[in-house]
């Protein structure tokens, strides 16, 4: 059923593409089949998707706006990339160190960042830490890399010098900016999710509360954008809730991230 769906819709995309004088690139679809642990072991058949006149069965891992997904959505290749590319571009940048002033090294560190570490990164929302540790690992270079300070200093004093949230709380950070929007009714509609209808009328009604869901797998479900947001949120003391500008909002949050991070 799910892979007719698929075929219908890719034949509606070529469609499309025919009538705005665009081709589909039939050799370069690709799709990925989610499979839990559990079966990944067992010997399944898997479907064949046709496209035009292909039949492409599912990849162990695929691009997808930036991000690697794979299978088991452990995004171990994922985060592989971005860390193998982000120690190539810190070598770059301390080949033209010594060419660069002040300001102009500290604005190629920041896109460094912003480009290479915080982009998608919302989707890696409850890895294992040691998956975390290596981003952390490329986010400490790039900081001593600005700092100009060795790899035996302490980071932490680096990192809060430098106002940069270790990577598990640069997470979380995302996510709640996604979710302030969410409230506030200022993100896409695919985004949104329902609030949380209160029986009664309190000092707190207005700092809205999103609506808690349960998710099956709690492995992969609690991942999800729908269960990781309304945890977050609900979680932020009533005055922070209740901002309804963002840059305040996002300066009040990183002040406790800030404090659960040294904590």
């Amino acid at each position: 059923m799910a892979i007719s769906h698929m075929e219908e819709c890719i034949s509606e995309v070529r469609m499309w593409l025919s009538n705005n004088q665009l081709k589909l690139n039939d050799d370069k679809t690709d799709f990925l089949m989610l499979i839990p642990p559990s079966t990944r072991q067992k010997h399944i058949q898997l479907p064949v998707l046709s496209v035009g006149s292909l039949l492409i069965t599912p990849s162990s891992k695929s691009r997808n706006l930036g991000a690697v997904f794979d299978q088991g959505m452990t995004f171990h290749d994922h985060i592989s990339k971005t860390v193998s590319t982000g120690f190539f571009y810190l070598r770059s940048i301390v080949l033209a160190k010594k060419y660069l002033p002040a300001e102009a090294l500290a604005t190629r560190v920041h896109a460094f960042v912003s480009a290479r570490i915080d982009s998608c990164s919302s989707i890696l929302y409850g890895l294992p830490k040691y998956e975390i540790n290596r981003l952390q690992k490329l986010l400490n270079q790039a900081a001593r890399l600005l700092t100009h300070t060795g790899k035996y200093d302490q980071i932490t004093q680096i990192l809060r010098k430098l106002h940069w949230l270790p990577v598990h709380q640069r997470i979380q950070f995302k996510i709640l900016t996604l979710a302030h929007k969410v409230v506030y009714e200022t993100s896409p509609l695919y985004l949104r999710l329902p609030k949380h209808q209160q029986s009664r009328i309190t000092r707190s009604s207005s700092a809205p509360l999103l609506e808690r869901k349960r998710a099956k797998k709690r492995s992969a479900g609690d991942r999800a954008f729908s269960v990781a947001a309304p945890s977050l949120w609900n979680a932020l003391p009533v005055a922070i809730r209740s901002t309804g500008d963002l840059h305040t909002f996002q300066r009040l949050i990183e002040t406790i991230l800030f404090r659960n991070a040294s904590s």
